[in-house]
């Protein structure tokens, strides 16, 4: 699953402001009628319900809105540059250079401008006539000074009149830029968690419609998977967060990369295998690297279930669950093949949310 990327993304640059003159019938220029150039397309980020992941930026890094279109005759203002608007999955995460938040992309829809299009430039008509100047008829240096003050000094007859600022006309401005970091977190009620090999998948699979893959070896999800629980009229969505390993906080194994998700789901779903000689310490190393990670992380309500009891008689299944009591801790011991403790499971799950 692609979920960390870092992008670049540009504004358009603003059109070029456009030069004209309207014609008038004896003289070498009307008055000044060039259009401003058009805007620069600006460039957004918005929450898509097409998108799962952030593979679309996987391999294109950069990314750039239309520029203006240059002013026209008239006073015809160029057209705004077409903008860029750049979809992610909800639950994505918008951050700067500097790993500062930007926005919070939950809702379907949401949409944040993230570089503001460059303005046009002016065009000649928002110069004067009356800006007009003189110049000396055999290229002498001289200031230029507006028509009036310059022919009470001089005779009319050497000197001639300076069009040229009337044809000047500006650039348009730079659109902005910005380097980005998107993170994608995923929006689920309920986040199965575990060592490695715990049933999570093979979980998911019978509370849900999902077909997550499954094998009896550590780390055959190698990203989260999602599925929808649909029980008692109501629709829960439930999260297969890879198995977690101490140091997992630290970015030992696959786990750093998936903390991240847990963070969103309302509750945690704990699975310790049956097959585990020491369950609680099992327990205790999951909830280490959760307090490490986010403090807020191991405060979250947790359902504990022990899996795969089918392959215990009855007298190994009262000797794994005496050594939860003893602890305190509840625990609901449950059967993912025979489907024994499901209902159980699922009851609690609603109870809890």
């Amino acid at each position: 699953m692609i979920d960390y990327v870092k992008i670049k993304v540009k504004a358009g640059k603003g059109g070029r402001g456009h030069v004209s003159f309207r014609r008038l019938k004896g003289k070498p220029y009307g008055p000044p009628e060039g259009g401003d150039g058009g805007d620069g397309g600006d460039v957004f980020i918005k929450a898509s319900g097409s998108l799962s992941t952030l593979i679309p930026y996987r391999f294109k890094k950069d990314f750039k809105s239309s520029d203006g279109a240059s002013g026209g005759k008239s006073q015809s203002k160029g057209a705004k540059g077409a903008d860029l608007i750049l979809e992610v999955p909800c639950g994505t995460l918008v951050k700067d250079e500097d790993e500062r938040e930007i926005a919070d992309l939950v809702r379907l829809g949401e949409k944040v401008l993230i570089a503001k299009g460059g303005g046009g430039g002016k065009g000649n008509a928002h110069v004067k006539m009356s800006d007009v100047t003189l110049r000396h008829a055999q290229g002498d240096a001289e200031q230029s000074r507006s028509i009036r003050s310059k022919m009470s000094d001089v005779g009319q007859k050497s000197y001639v009149k300076d069009y040229s600022y009337l044809k000047k006309a500006e650039e348009g401005k730079e659109g902005e830029e910005a380097s980005l970091t998107l993170e994608l977190k995923l929006l689920a009620d309920v986040g199965l968690v575990g060592l490695p090999n715990a049933g999570k998948s093979t979980l998911l699979s019978k509370l849900t419609a999902a077909h997550p893959k499954i094998a009896s070896y550590p780390f055959t999800t190698l990203e989260p998977n999602l599925g929808v629980m649909s029980y008692k009229g109501k629709e829960i969505v439930v999260a297969d967060i890879p198995g977690l390993i101490e140091g997992a906080s630290k970015g030992k194994g696959l786990g750093d990369q998936f903390l991240r998700h847990v963070e969103r789901t309302k509750i945690l779903v704990h699975l310790v295998s049956a097959e585990s000689a020491h369950p609680i310490d099992d327990i205790e190393a999951i909830n280490k690297e959760l307090i490490i990670y986010s403090k807020e992380l191991v405060n979250k309500t947790q359902v504990y279930i022990l899996t795969k009891i089918d392959i215990l008689n009855k007298q190994e299944l009262k000797n794994k669950i005496d050594q939860f009591k003893n602890k305190g801790i509840k625990v609901i011991p449950i059967s993912s093949v025979t489907g024994e403790g499901l209902d159980k499971l699922k009851n609690e799950i609603i109870s809890e949310l």
